[in-house]
């Protein structure tokens, strides 16, 4: 695999539980730089791909467009919570299986234009995966939410000591000046107490503005619901999750569905990466692989 694509976690294990069939129909909901994708086109599947951000959907073509089977594989940009909707007008309905590999991308992360990275301070906080779209900047959260939005917003992932903390200093900072970059926000996170070694000050922050900006909460709850709903009998929904409130929403889907009896987990505990992929990919740390199964009528 070309180590510039490294970033894409877990191929092997979404490859052996998805159980890819020659010929079936399958939605990669997040397609990033089409990792996984390649790897089910070469077992001679079918693969619709999602995603927001129109840069993804551009290097993704570009790799697949050399492959024998680049003929079964159409793209279309767009939000995974509309899947339902990009399914139908591409009659692309039951299928076999579909991905949801949550979070950014090694490339949103390595970007020094897009405000995902503290490596540039002087960059715009931006944040936004698909800045067509998207109207609001993480910096525009920043300066027009009131108090106790913006600590309702930053305790979705920092302990609540920590959101207020961070409240208080952005209040501060803009009755004084705009923020408008990644360095302004670095600066308001500086000394925050994370209570955690090793973890950056400013990850869980720049974690929950991110979050914020592009809605992913709100639009997992809603996109799990609609891709279990596309999905053939005995089709698999394949998840993998990056933190805790992505689990904790993911977790709770496949318990609703198992307790209706409309599924059954494929694994009881979470699929990890092996020693030899976190050795190359960091980002593969805190990758968690859930697969749930339908159960045919």
């Amino acid at each position: 695999m070309d180590s510039t694509y490294h970033e894409t976690v877990l191929i092997e294990e979404v490859i052996d539980s998805l159980h890819i069939t020659k010929g079936a129909t399958y939605i990669d909901a997040t397609l990033g730089n089409g990792g996984h994708t390649i790897e089910i086109l070469k077992l001679g599947g079918r693969v619709l791909g999602i995603d927001m951000d129109p840069e993804m959907i551009s290097i993704a073509e570009s790799r697949i467009k050399n492959l024998e089977s680049r003929e079964n594989f159409k793209a279309v940009q767009g939000n995974f919570k509309d899947i339902d909707i990009i399914a139908k007008e591409n009659n692309w309905e039951n299928v076999s299986g579909i991905l949801l590999d949550l979070g950014v991308t090694n490339l949103h992360l390595k970007s020094l234009e897009r405000g995902f990275s503290f490596e540039n301070p002087e960059a715009i906080l931006d944040m936004r995966l698909d800045p067509i779209t998207q109207g609001v900047k993480a910096a525009d959260l920043l300066n027009v939410l009131r108090e106790d939005q913006l600590e309702s917003m930053l305790a979705t992932i920092m302990e609540p000591g920590g959101a207020r903390w961070i409240t208080k200093r952005v209040i501060e900072r803009r009755s004084q000046e705009l923020i408008k970059t990644v360095g302004d926000f670095l600066e308001i996170c500086k000394d925050l107490k994370t209570g955690k070694v090793g973890l950056n000050e400013a990850t869980l922050p720049f974690l929950a503005l991110r979050i914020a900006v592009n809605s992913e909460l709100d639009n997992l709850k809603i996109g799990l619901e609609k891709a279990f709903n596309l999905l053939d009998q005995n089709g698999k929904l394949a998840v993998i999750t990056f933190h805790s409130k992505e689990e904790e929403i993911v977790t709770t889907f496949f318990k609703e569905k198992i307790r209706d009896d409309k599924s059954k987990v494929i694994s009881l505990k979470p699929i990890v990466s092996s020693q030899k992929e976190l050795e190359i990919n960091r980002r593969a740390r805190s990758a968690k692989l859930r697969i749930l199964q339908k159960y045919a009528k």
